[in-house]
């Protein structure tokens, strides 16, 4: 039976099983930040090689997301998104019994790979199971999943990763993700899938220039700040953290920005994204410059978290929001590209980072990352064309 808004199956734990999986998706986006110590120390790898982890999974989504959203369009949802979570599983898998680098390196890229098919996939089938008037909460709980992972699944995953074996992490994530499967598997109902959308079609809205420069924002904003956060954890083990330190100081940063994430929810609805945006940006510069001298003692490092993840996370909104009024002729491709551009960011960031390393140090690379937060902030001035 396909399901339409106006049908009415017990949905009450579908929302919440789609939030599931990108719960996990997000646990796994993140989490490797937080056990590069003890993943360095069991493969023989410099902290640099460990951190192209991040970069190999992060690039691997960006450039999947838009090609396997057009490819897959016509796929039904329910199809789609127990395929697409069992291949993150089995990358997940791949991850935690690598016997070497390139094999994990492989492991990766298939979990971004089936990252990359689900989390588009749950947004729609979130809003075609609720009506109208409910869908921004689905979308809310959904999307929500990431921002979560921040708060419970990163932290929870580091001090699992730090205190026994950084494998045990990878586990974890696959059993979140195989419990999400098996549960969607089961109640999940027969959801239409939306009318595809070419490839082309999602590429000629980067034509628009007022959407480019939003989206070349993004992309510097998570190069900055992500150059930093994929090293967060050899900085706080050498400020002297131990497996529970870090799992704590990683759940500062999460709860810190979902604070900042409602924060600059409302102050954008009050102020206008704009303003919220330079504002946002321009504390995170100050922040990120402050982070080397910071992060020489605990109590420093918590402080610069929090601020770091309540300035931040401040900015998704008023970006979300800038978009959307820059193509209201296709809105999902827009936030579709945006979220490609987050991955894309990320995956720069990694290897920025590493360069980084051998530049300053890795305990100065906040000097690096906040001069690209800075260059996003200036990109805020310039206009759209007229016309």
């Amino acid at each position: 039976m396909t399901v339409t808004a106006t049908a009415a199956p017990p949905r009450g734990a579908l929302i919440p099983l789609l939030a599931a999986g990108t719960f996990a998706i997000g646990t796994d986006t993140f989490v490797v930040a937080g056990v590069l110590p003890g993943l360095t120390a069991d493969l023989g790898l410099s902290v640099a090689q460990a951190g192209q982890l991040v970069t190999v999974y992060a690039l691997a989504f960006a450039v999947a997301a838009p090609v396997l959203g057009a490819a897959l369009g016509a796929v039904p949802r329910r199809t789609l998104l127990v395929a697409a979570l069992a291949v993150f599983v089995l990358g997940n898998v791949v991850s935690a019994l690598a016997p070497g680098y390139a094999l994990l390196l492989a492991g990766r890229v298939v979990a971004a790979l089936g990252a990359a098919a689900y989390t588009p996939a749950a947004a729609a089938a979130a809003a075609a199971l609720v009506p109208p008037e409910r869908r921004g909460r689905a979308l809310a709980t959904v999307l929500g999943g990431v921002t979560a992972a921040t708060v419970l699944g990163v932290p929870i995953g580091a001090w699992i990763g730090l205190g026994s074996d950084w494998r045990q992490t990878f586990v974890l994530v696959a059993v979140l993700a195989g419990v999400a499967t098996a549960g969607l598997a089961a109640l999940l109902p027969a959801v239409a899938a939306p009318p595809a959308v070419p490839l082309g079609a999602r590429l000629r809205v980067l034509a628009d220039r007022g959407v480019l420069t939003i989206i070349a924002t993004t992309v510097l904003i998570f190069v900055g700040g992500f150059s930093v956060y994929t090293y967060l954890a050899p900085v706080l083990t050498a400020a002297g953290a131990g497996a529970t330190q870090v799992a704590l100081l990683l759940l500062v940063f999460g709860v810190a920005g979902v604070a900042g994430n409602w924060l600059g929810g409302r102050l954008t609805d009050r102020l206008g994204p704009v303003p919220v945006l330079r504002a946002g940006l321009a504390a995170f510069t100050l922040v990120l410059l402050a982070f080397p001298l910071l992060a020489t003692s605990l109590p420093g490092a918590a402080l610069g978290l929090a601020a770091w993840g309540v300035t931040a996370w401040s900015t998704t909104v008023p970006q979300q929001h800038r978009l959307l009024a820059a193509a209201p002729h296709a809105p999902m491709v827009a936030v579709g590209l945006n979220s490609a551009a987050v991955f894309l960011g990320i995956g720069v960031a990694g290897a920025a980072g590493a360069a980084g390393i051998g530049l300053v140090g890795l305990g100065q690379l906040g000097y690096l990352g906040a001069p690209v937060v800075l260059a996003a902030l200036l990109l805020t001035g310039l206009r759209r064309p007229a016309g």
